[in-house]
Parts: C-alpha cells; sequence; structure tokens
C-alpha cells in the first residue's frame, strides 16, 4: 500500500537513534517550572495543510478519547476545564439524571491544576485537568494530567483561534513526581507538548503547516520504547486530522462525536460498571465453560451488555446493583426483567447476582446452565414462545416443552438480545402483555426474520420527500415485496478488498440503513413507534458487530418512578393497545398468506427445534 502523502515512514528516518538528534526546544526553553525540554527533527512534520482550527479541534477531541491514540486507555475522565465546556462524569450524570454517589463526587474534586508553565511569546488560553482510565485496572492505574493551551502573545481576542496565521502550543504534565510512577501506557516523560505553525497561502483555506513533538525526558537517556512513541504519536495525530472537519465553531465541542454512542447513559458509568463485572465474574465463567463455543465472545459481550442495562436501570427506576447497598435506594423496588432467548444465560446469572429479580427462557436448554448456583439454574427455564396472536389461531401444536404466550408482570423490562425470530416481535410482546401499559425493553437486533420466524431482509426505510434522492428511473419499493433471505452475503469473487468495503460503508450512516442489519434495526423501531412507544436507538459499547441497542419506553417509565416511587397510578394508563397491535400483526403476516399461515410455519418452526428430543 502507497504510502500517504506527509506521513512519515519510520523505515526512512536519519537512521540515528533519537538521542543523537534531539535538540533543546525553542518554544520551551523559558518556563518558569523547569529547563530540559528536547526534540528532534525526526520528530517534526511540515507541508501540513490544516488549518490551526483542525488541529485544535483534533486535540481536543482527543482530550476525552486517548483510548484512539491508545489500546491500553478506556478514556479520560475530564475534571476541571477552565473554559467550562467539556463536562466532568458528574454534570453528565447530572444530565442523564442519574444517581451520584458521595465518594465519587469528592474523588473528582481533589485534583487540582500543576502549577501553570508560562511559555515565552505565548499566552495561556485554558487549562484542562483529565484523568487517564486504563481498561484493565489489575495492570494499570489511573494517572492524572494537566493540559494546557497556548495561543501566540498579543492577540486581541481571548479566543485560541483569534488568527489563521500563527502557532498553537498544547503542552500535557503528567502528575507524578518520578518515573517509577508513570503507568505503562503514558510515554516516560515529565512533559509532552504538540507544537503547530501554520502560514496561510492566497486563497482562503490553502496554507502549509508544521507539526513538532516537545518532550521533557527524567534523564538524558532516550530508551527505544520512547523514541517509536513519539514518532507514533506524530503519525497518528496526522492521520487523525485528516478526518477533522473545520467547524463554523469550537465551543460546542462534539467535533468526532457519535450522536447514536452514549446517548442514553454516560460512557464512563457504563464503563466502570464493565470493569467491575469484568473483575468479579470473568476469569470464573471462562474457567467454567461447557459450551463449545469460544467462552471470551460470550462472557465479555454479556458482561457489557449487563454493565448498560445495570446505569439504564439506575437511570430509569433508581436502583443500583447490591454490591453498592446504597440506603437511600432501600425503599424502590426493581420490577423485574425477563430475558427472552436466554441462550447461554450468562446474562440472566449476572443480572441475578447483581440483586436485580428476573429470569430468562429459551426453546432449548445449554449445557452453560448447569455451571450457575441452585437459584440461577431456577431460573432459567426450557420453553417455546408462541406469540398471543398465533396461539388464538393455531394452538401450541404437538410440542414436548412448554409454551409461553408472553404473560409477564406489570412494569417487567423485557430484554431481547440477538433473539433473532423474537427481534421484531419483542415491541409487539412488551405491548401484549399489559395493553394499558406497555412493558419498557432492550432489543438488540442480530439476523433477520419475518413474524413468521422464516428468514427475511426488509426493505431499508423509505427516506423523507426532502431527502429523497431519486432519477427518473428509480423506483419506489414496496414494504411487502420479498427480498434476498441471505443474511451475512460472501463476494462471489472473493474479493477481501471489495468484502472490507462493503462492510466500511455498513458503518456509515446510509450504509446502515441499506444493509440488513440497518433495515432490522428501522423495522424493529418502526413497529415500536406504531404502537406508541418513546423509542431510541444507541450503539453499546459491546464486543461485537452487532451493537446497536433499540430502547423503547424508558422515558415514560423514568418519569413514574421518580414521580411515585415506583407506583403505578391510572394516570399513567394509556388506552388499550391491543387491536393496533393484532392489526400490525396481520399487516406483517400478509405477505405469507395471512396470520394462521404465519402461525403454523411458526410452531412447525419451534418444534423442529425439539425434534428428535
Amino acid at each position: 500500500m502507497p504510502k500517504q502523502k506527509n506521513m512519515r515512514d519510520l523505515s526512512k528516518l536519519s537512521g540515528k537513534p533519537l538521542a543523537e538528534t534531539i535538540e533543546p526546544s525553542p518554544a520551551l526553553l523559558n518556563n518558569d517550572i523547569e529547563s530540559g525540554w528536547l526534540t528532534s527533527k525526526d520528530l517534526w512534520e511540515d507541508g501540513l495543510p490544516f488549518t490551526p482550527e483542525i488541529i485544535y479541534n483534533m486535540l481536543v477531541f482527543l482530550l476525552a478519547n486517548p483510548n484512539i491514540t491508545s489500546t491500553h486507555l478506556f478514556r479520560a475522565d475530564i475534571l476541571f476545564d477552565s473554559l467550562g465546556l467539556l463536562k466532568t462524569p458528574h454534570e453528565n450524570e447530572r444530565e442523564f439524571g442519574m444517581y451520584v454517589s458521595g465518594d465519587d463526587r469528592a474523588s473528582e474534586t481533589q485534583t487540582t491544576a500543576k502549577p501553570v508553565i508560562k511559555v515565552q511569546d505565548f499566552d495561556l488560553k485554558r487549562t484542562v485537568v483529565r484523568r487517564l482510565v486504563p481498561r484493565n485496572p489489575k495492570l494499570d492505574k489511573h494517572l492524572d494530567q494537566t493540559c494546557y493551551f497556548y495561543s501566540p502573545r498579543g492577540s486581541l481576542s481571548s479566543s485560541l483561534l483569534a488568527a489563521t496565521d500563527g502557532r498553537l502550543l498544547f503542552v500535557y504534565v503528567p502528575h507524578v513526581e518520578s518515573h517509577v510512577e508513570m503507568p505503562f501506557y503514558h510515554p516516560m516523560v515529565k512533559g509532552l507538548a504538540y507544537l503547530y505553525d501554520f502560514k496561510s497561502g492566497p486563497e482562503s483555506g490553502s496554507g502549509s503547516g508544521a507539526m513538532s513533538i516537545h518532550f521533557l525526558p527524567f534523564s538524558k537517556d532516550i530508551p527505544n520504547r520512547l523514541e517509536r512513541t513519539l514518532h507514533s504519536i506524530l503519525n497518528t495525530n496526522i492521520r487523525l486530522a485528516r478526518s477533522t472537519k473545520p467547524q463554523l465553531t469550537v465551543s460546542t465541542e462534539i467535533v468526532g462525536r457519535n450522536k447514536s454512542k452514549d446517548n442514553i447513559v454516560p460512557q464512563h458509568s457504563v464503563q466502570n460498571t464493565y470493569t467491575r463485572l469484568k473483575l468479579q465474574y470473568a476469569d470464573h465463567l471462562c474457567e467454567k465453560w461447557v459450551e463449545e463455543t469460544e467462552p471470551a465472545k460470550h462472557v465479555f459481550e454479556d458482561l457489557s451488555i449487563a454493565a448498560f442495562l445495570i446505569e439504564l436501570w439506575r437511570n430509569m427506576y433508581g436502583v443500583a446493583p447490591s454490591a453498592e447497598k446504597a440506603q437511600e435506594e432501600d425503599k424502590i423496588v426493581f420490577p423485574g426483567f425477563i430475558d427472552v432467548a436466554c441462550g447461554n444465560g450468562v446474562l440472566v446469572y449476572i443480572l441475578l447476582m447483581e440483586g436485580y429479580e428476573g429470569g430468562g427462557f429459551d426453546a432449548r436448554r445449554r449445557k452453560s446452565w448447569s455451571i450457575f448456583p441452585a437459584n440461577v439454574q431456577e431460573r432459567l427455564l426450557e420453553r417455546i414462545y408462541i406469540p398471543k396472536p398465533f396461539m388464538d389461531v393455531h394452538g401450541p401444536g404437538e410440542l414436548s416443552v412448554e409454551t409461553y404466550t408472553g404473560d409477564f408482570p406489570r412494569d417487567t423490562f423485557i430484554i431481547s438480545n440477538h433473539a433473532d425470530e423474537l427481534t421484531v416481535w419483542t415491541p409487539l410482546m412488551a405491548a401484549l402483555a399489559c395493553p394499558t401499559s406497555p412493558l419498557p425493553f432492550l432489543a438488540i437486533p442480530c439476523c433477520s426474520h419475518s413474524l413468521s420466524g422464516s428468514r427475511y431482509r426488509y426493505p431499508p426505510p423509505k427516506k423523507p420527500l426532502n431527502e429523497a434522492k431519486r432519477d427518473s428511473s428509480s423506483k419506489i419499493q414496496d414494504d411487502n415485496k420479498d427480498e434476498s433471505v441471505e443474511q451475512n452475503p460472501q463476494p462471489a469473487s472473493g474479493d477481501l478488498k471489495a468484502l472490507r468495503a462493503v462492510k466500511n460503508n455498513e458503518k456509515t450512516k446510509d450504509g446502515l440503513q441499506n444493509s440488513m442489519y440497518g433495515s432490522l434495526t428501522a423495522k424493529t423501531m418502526a413497529i415500536a413507534k406504531e404502537i406508541g412507544y418513546s423509542v431510541e436507538k444507541t450503539q453499546l459499547r459491546i464486543p461485537s458487530t452487532r451493537d446497536m441497542g433499540v430502547v423503547g419506553g424508558r422515558q415514560m417509565v423514568a418519569q413514574r418512578w421518580r414521580n411515585k416511587s415506583g407506583d403505578s397510578p391510572e394516570s399513567t394508563i394509556i388506552p388499550d393497545v391491543t387491536q393496533g397491535v393484532l392489526e400490525i400483526v396481520e399487516r406483517e403476516c400478509s405477505r405469507e398468506g395471512g396470520i394462521k399461515i404465519a402461525a403454523r410455519i411458526w410452531c412447525e418452526r419451534a418444534n423442529g427445534h425439539h425434534k428428535g428430543k
């Protein structure tokens, strides 16, 4: 693959070790903390087309997202921002209306910024204190760091981007006293700085810039690892700058933010809970695994989903896991959960162990159920789900196991995790379980099926007329037109490059909508909205390509629980939705000949799960 223009090829450096090419850093010679800042010609790249605004946006985004440059990090928590634009974890929690523990609030306010570094010819414009959070707290500890942003002295504006020409300086100072305190994931330096010089061109937006890296070492010896790290940082910053778009304003601080991720619960709360769950359950589950599948994939995925649910329920009901034992939550009773098509049962096991009442069922008993305690095994049931509309017209047929029609207790939270045939049924079963107060749910779509359980690829959702771009030869696709049922089509030519292009395209907004997975997600949301749900879509932080979550009824339940402490007053009861659900079922089954035929197909497929038992 050819090297991108202006990207430094690490195999074609000066040939000399970094220690032999270093020189004092002119920009940081005269500061009031200590001298000794160094740089090198190998840590400098010119001819860059990026405006100062792009560099600023990129580095501000990296303040809270250092995981993009280091696989050892989860994120960075912002503890202080002199401009008040980047939010601290507890400011995020208050925005989401979540419970904030006193211990966490105290730990946030204990950290203060390092003494200000005065740099010749520069004015300090912004100070940010952040906490780097590692993925594995067993191996690495967190690190606090003060970040200073400077612009050239004499600027009439208070903005960091007062002029298109000039210099931008970013200095990062870790809160350590010696090299032995430095965690593995951070460069072994007392300070790190990025300097960007830009000269504008004759046309608007044109010009040439130069980026250089400066560092303050602990000793005169420059380790090879530090050399590789600094070169990697320079390359990464240039690569990220290429994908950073200039904004009309930088005050919103949302550059690069995925609006469908961390939009229901804060990132830090889910990751903190996931870390705790992983340390508590992962080793035991992997050691006791009895299924033929790889334990790591299923265990860590279910741990991630459990972490999301725990924080979601904290937001909705004000309940915390039993490990926290918050006295103010003792009076609030969690209404319970049901995991439909629970599979290996790991998610049910974790939630029960965390103190949440509930259970799960699946069409087939799994070997992994036997590794759980007896009280958990009692909550895992081998049952076939037959939707009530199908039961009314067909009956259960000849099945060797008990059936479920979805008669769940009032206010039960329904979990539909990669439930395949039950995905589109999820909002329907939630509404039929309590037609005057439909149950809240989380659906994580995977493979696409129609209501009869047959493989089916839903057409992409229609765009609004003001967004649709169709030429005269294009046709509007009929919602009832059958599509290819292949779930994971492979290119006929075996072209890996083409396959990667397809997968990358599916991650874009338009590509996701046109994919099988995106169409299934859109269909699930459309049916839920038609019933009357307030529906939210969120990208879950789980190790799976099928990571989109559809949440229904969260806001209504959260408001009711906050106002009435879990009571269900008559004022919250809505008109019976049974007739509307039946109309949806009849319409969706019409493509297969009607609800009777769809019910027969469903029961035959259900019976096939136990053929030969």
